[in-house]
């Protein structure tokens, strides 16, 4: 995810904008930012595919709040 926000440097900051603000207020601009921006969401949700098949894999059911998750 890091290379990837390194070679977004508008997704970057975006996504540094919402450091110290209340949890629910990340959550409602994370979807209206992804909303807005489907090319991100899908190359997000494409980074974080591995990941969420190892925790299905595992068992664990909590997904981050506000990011995408595959279908």
């Amino acid at each position: 995810m890091s290379g990837y926000l390194f070679t977004h440097p508008d997704v970057n900051a975006f996504f540094t904008s919402l450091q110290g603000l209340p949890r629910e207020q990340i959550r409602t601009k994370v979807q209206a930012y992804l909303a807005a921006n489907p090319q991100v969401r899908d190359d997000i949700t494409a980074i974080r595919q591995p990941n969420n098949d190892f925790r299905d894999r595992r068992g664990f059911s909590g997904k981050p709040a506000g990011l995408p998750v595959a279908p």
